[in-house]
This record gives structure tokens, sequence and C-alpha cells, in this order.
């Protein structure tokens, strides 16, 4: 193949990521995933528990506006989520 060649098939089929980018995010995904079930599962039942138990009615979650100090904490969940998540690859190295 000429250089002609290689530049064309090279510009035609884009390779953003290389093989260990791509173990990178195999990893990333993977960690992504676990952290999504398991705060899925744990919304799921507490809503489940609350509603149950009379304390809240069934749409009271998805209506809740966060006071400034539960965003606070959100968004700190939210930073030690996507350290975990996006970190996973220089985890790897170590």
């Amino acid at each position: 193949m000429s250089s002609t060649d290689e530049r064309k098939t090279t510009m035609e089929t884009p390779q953003y990521l290389h093989a260990s980018s791509t173990d990178d995010l195999a990893r990333m995904i993977t960690g992504l995933t676990e952290e999504l079930w398991v705060l899925r599962d744990r919304v799921m039942l507490l809503e489940r528990a609350v509603v149950d138990a009379g304390v809240l009615a069934a749409d009271t979650v998805d209506e809740l506006v966060p006071d400034a100090e539960l965003g606070e904490r959100l968004a700190t969940e939210r930073m030690r989520l996507i350290r975990r998540v996006l970190g996973a690859p220089l985890d790897a190295r170590v």
C-alpha cells in the first residue's frame, strides 16, 4: 500500500483510539456500569420503601428540587463518580 493509499484509508475511516485506549474505554464503561447499577438499585429500593411505608407519594422524588445543601452534596458525589470512572485507566497503569 502506498503512502497515498494509506492516507486515503485513514481519512475515510478515522481511528480515534489506539488498542490501549480501547482497553481503557472498556474499563471506564465497566466501572460506570457497576456504579450506575448500585445507585439505581438503591434508589429503587428506597423509593419503594418510603412509598410502601406511606411516608411519601410515588411522585414526590420526581418533583423534588434540591436545596443548596443537598445541591452541594450532589455536586460532590458527581465529582467522585467522574473521578472514579474517568480515572479507571490511570488506576489500571499503577
